[in-house]
């Protein structure tokens, strides 16, 4: 294909994309998508687009599937994670195996561009399609300079496509329907440096564009971009999706997106029925609702407005009326927690004492809360309990670890998603030297602690749990899932019982559970309800992607 005339870019932007159903249609006809969809005015919004089902969609599955039309791996990670399909050397799920990864294990290797020295790719196939896509033309841009931002990046990457011709029309057009939001990211960034990357951009790749048309396509990437989140794995770059971009944000949503390797995935968290809008989070919703705001408004420019940001506002105020302390005081506190815990989660765990970890606790919330503790439920104590236990493990004082990743893990209230499963895989793992530390030792003394069979029981419905969630949040054609029913075959794989999904179990866990939560003095309502469903393991996980 030749080069496109480019095109103007304010008479795209003037007008709605939902006004150009032609255009809509193309887009979704790009999607694999079980249920159909619709882009049309938000209900959000005002004046914005929005994806919407046009059919019932259940709880737990699959929304579309979807190849950004950019994806570009983070800086730092050039030589680990392949810069066309994403396979990585350094995952923690072996993808040959398919097993979480052992020491020892082979993994793929990642070769750099001999030219640029910037992308990585797994394979010479990948090299090549990468070549013929895009890196022919930013080649030499990412020679020049190698330390480009991943934004920056990005930008090269659709200037490059569009010169050699692989970027489609309708593909183009619908990137100038995007939002860019160009006059917040000249007060954030400055206007020198956004003016800097589109004058580099257009030198380096050679491009037709006027100057303000590659300011404005930067603005939009700056927008729409989303981090690359896989199950299990750190982020892994930045890609722009046109039809992921027009699902807006709510702290309460009912979808939610990650990657498969270099594809963009969509599942339900809730039933969406027809004519919803998809809504997904676009900050980490574990977080409180002031930290959140503050995210949603340096980063997207906008306030939320959601019933959940009511509700905790609501929850706050009158918290804070009984307590005596001001919203602002209380939004302070929280930062200065969430940063302790960043500090402590990055430090050598055999380094640090518990025992000051939660003196240091105390003084950072005792201005607020001087004769209690900072509640269990409120970010960041969640994280920070799960901290403590990997801490108290450091310290082989099992029963400590227990108690904290006991409290850590129950003390979520939003137990949906790929939240939920993290925090089940986070529990299980803490408490893994716990039950083996327990079973050698005999269990353990003081007054109504549990005994190793009662910690076994515990453990094992929580695995069984655990694959559950996975299996409902994930799909079973992901990685991370084969990965988890793989390991939970070997840890199922006992001559004792009954195990989960036999008769008797399920009242037995509820036994464990209740003696497990009154030791570590959490509210029994606070337990594990056993989702029914038997597991999915090795062998037999052929069937459909909703899970």
């Amino acid at each position: 294909m030749a080069s496109q005339t480019p095109p103007t870019y304010l008479e795209e932007a003037a007008r709605p994309i939902y006004d150009d159903q032609e255009l809509c249609q193309y887009l979704l006809r790009s999607l694999d998508a079980p249920a159909s969809l619709e882009i049309l005015p938000s209900k959000i919004h005002l004046n914005g687009t929005g994806l919407f089902a046009k059919e019932a969609i259940a709880e737990g599955a699959e929304v579309f599937r979807s190849t950004p039309l950019v994806s570009c791996v983070d800086n730092g990670l050039y030589g680990v994670i392949c810069d066309f399909c994403f396979t990585s050397s350094a995952g923690k799920i072996n993808p040959v195996t398919g097993h979480f990864r052992a020491k020892g294990d082979i993994m793929p290797k990642i070769n750099l561009c001999a030219e640029c020295q910037v992308c990585g790719y797994c394979s010479k196939d990948c090299q090549k399609k990468a070549w013929k896509k895009y890196h022919k033309s930013e080649c030499l841009a990412l020679k020049k300079i190698p330390t480009a931002f991943v934004s920056t990046r990005a930008l090269y990457r659709v200037l490059a496509m569009q010169k050699q011709g692989t970027l489609a029309e309708q593909g183009w057009r619908a990137v100038n329907h995007l939002q860019p939001h160009r006059l917040q990211h000249y007060s954030k960034s400055g206007v020198e440096i956004i003016l800097g990357v589109s004058m580099n951009s257009k030198t380096l790749i050679q491009s037709e564009h006027s100057l303000g048309a590659i300011q404005d396509l930067y603005c939009r990437i700056l927008t729409n971009c989303i981090s690359i989140q896989r199950p299990l794995e750190e982020n892994a770059g930045t890609a722009l999706d046109l039809v992921g971009a027009f699902m807006n944000h709510s702290c309460d949503p009912n979808a939610f997106v990650f990657f498969e390797n270099s594809q963009l995935r969509v599942r339900s968290l809730k039933p969406i029925q027809p004519g919803d809008e998809i809504t997904q989070t676009y900050v980490d919703d574990k977080a409180g609702m002031m930290i959140r705001g503050e995210m949603l408004r340096s980063q997207y420019f906008f306030t939320c407005e959601c019933r959940r940001c009511d509700d905790e506002l609501l929850e706050l105020q009158t918290l804070s009326s009984t307590e005596g302390f001001s919203i602002q005081t209380f939004a302070d506190t929280e930062k200065l927690l969430v940063d302790y815990l960043n500090k402590v989660d990055s430090s050598n765990a055999s380094e640090l004492d518990p025992e000051q970890v939660i003196i240091k606790l105390s003084q950072l919330t005792t201005p607020i809360f001087p004769t209690r503790d900072w509640p269990d439920a409120a970010w960041p104590m969640p994280a920070m309990h799960l901290i403590l236990a990997k801490l108290w493990n450091s310290s082989n004082l099992y029963s400590q670890a227990a108690i904290h990743a006991t409290k850590g893990c129950l003390a979520n209230t939003r137990r949906l998603g790929p939240h939920w499963v993290a925090y089940l895989r986070d529990f299980i793992l803490l408490l893994n030297p716990v039950v083996v530390a327990a079973n050698a030792s005999g269990g353990w003394s003081g007054p109504g602690a549990p005994g190793p069979r009662q910690l076994l029981d515990f453990f094992n419905g929580l695995m069984h749990e655990l694959l559950l969630q996975a299996r409902k949040t994930y799909g079973v054609d992901v990685a991370y899932y084969s990965a988890l029913a793989r390991w939970y075959a070997i840890q199922m794989d006992a001559p004792y019982g009954p195990l989960p999904g036999q008769k008797g179990f399920t009242k037995r866990f509820r036994v464990a559970q209740a003696k497990v939560l009154g030791w570590a003095r959490v509210d029994g309502s606070m337990g594990v309800v056993l989702s029914e469903g038997k597991a999915v393991v090795v062998g037999s996980q052929a069937g459909s992607r909703t899970g």
